[in-house]
């Protein structure tokens, strides 16, 4: 049986990006801080992020547009070493 293929992402491409993290902790500005670092002046709008609690722990959704593929990982792996994030879908 054929594995379905994934399909093809053509660039610059808007996606979201959720972190989670302890609330006491992790902060939207350090996060947007690492976006613009990485990716440069996003789209209007896109600098805002939507926030939920539940618990200890916090999520914030940011829409991004990644410029090519090879930005994502670093993206990804700078902001899990920001303080308090637990994870990132």
């Amino acid at each position: 049986m054929e594995e379905p293929r994934r399909p093809e992402i053509t660039y610059p491409t808007r996606i979201p990006m959720k972190i989670i993290g302890r609330q006491e902790e992790l902060r939207p500005d350090m996060v947007m801080e690492l976006i613009l670092a990485h990716l440069g002046p996003q789209a209007e709008g896109d600098e805002r992020h939507q926030a939920n609690c539940k618990g200890a722990f916090i999520s914030y959704t940011f829409w991004v547009t990644l410029p090519d593929e090879s930005v994502e990982t670093p993206l990804r792996e700078a902001i899990q070493k920001l303080p308090g994030v637990v994870m990132q879908l």
